[in-house]
């Protein structure tokens, strides 16, 4: 995997604070695009946000990505080129914009949890996992976060795209994803097996100029019933358009019988809201 070196030897306890480039970014009504975003490190107001059960996992996410969020800027120097408002950046992050503007796109935000991750709490993430052939927990094994790799999409300022499907020859015509397709996302109570269905579905308007009944088991149905090929060019198709996160990591079973090689996808919502295994131990404190 190709390493992402914006912020340089980060190493265990994070930085504090830095400068990160977004897949898509915020489109402001004059069509600048504001695709870098400076972030600093979570406090206690954060921590306690990713805690309330009284919002939904959509909402604290919105809320300490605003919070966190210190500045938005161009990839220019010219006036005006950088935003600190605070309520355009929450309009930004919550997809509360008033058109033409456009927000931060789905992978945007994502983009932000590993960010704010990664300078909060430090690079490194333990994984663990079982291998999939002997069950075996694996054992000292790891990922510096800064290894993903993120791609940008390909113009920010353009949010539908049509496409013809490879093996039915339909035309389909998908959106940027956003927190409201997000929200609506979560009030499905997507499963992870149908993880894949519900991205595509959310991001489809319509196929062969027909547009979505709006009746989620219907809908659901209807991308279900798509060919893997089908699919594969939709999924492809919106990665272009709003940029993606390599989430495929590759690890070796440590077991010496086994060494069965194996790939699996990271989730990234649960990297943010996972809490660290902490190494301090009761004998090391300085007791009073």
């Amino acid at each position: 995997m190709a390493t992402n070196n914006d912020i340089p030897d980060l190493a265990v306890f994070g930085s504090g604070r830095g400068d990160f480039r977004l897949p898509c970014g915020y489109v402001d009504e004059k069509g600048r695009v504001f695709n870098h975003i400076y972030l600093k490190e979570q406090s206690g107001v954060e921590d306690d946000i990713m805690d309330d059960d009284e919002l939904n996992v959509s909402e604290r996410m919105s809320r300490v990505i605003a919070n966190c969020t210190e500045k938005l800027t161009t990839e220019s120097n010219e006036p005006g080129s950088a935003i600190t408002d605070r309520t355009i950046i929450d309009a930004a992050v919550c997809d509360q914009l008033k058109s033409p503007a456009l927000p931060f796109s789905i992978p945007d935000r994502m983009a932000c949890l590993l960010f704010l991750r990664r300078i909060s709490v430090g690079d490194k993430y333990d994984i663990t996992r079982k291998c999939p052939e002997c069950e075996k927990p694996l054992k000292d094994k790891h990922i510096m976060l800064s290894s993903l790799k993120i791609y940008y999409c390909k113009d920010a300022t353009k949010r539908r795209v049509k496409v013809k499907l490879p093996r039915s020859g339909k035309e389909a015509v998908l959106r940027v994803l956003s927190a409201s397709g997000e929200r609506r996302i979560a009030e499905m109570r997507v499963t992870m097996k149908d993880a894949k269905s519900a991205a595509i579905l959310a991001r489809l308007e319509s196929i062969d100029g027909q547009m979505l009944s709006g009746n989620n088991e219907k809908d659901m149905a209807a991308v279900k019933a798509l060919s893997k090929l089908d699919r594969k060019a939709l999924i492809d198709t919106f990665n272009a358009m709003e940029g993606s996160i390599e989430t495929e990591v590759e690890v070796k079973c440590d077991k010496v019988s086994c060494g069965a090689e194996f790939k699996f996808d990271l989730d990234l919502g649960q990297i943010f809201f996972s809490n660290p295994e902490s190494g301090i131990k009761a004998e090391t404190l300085t007791w009073m």
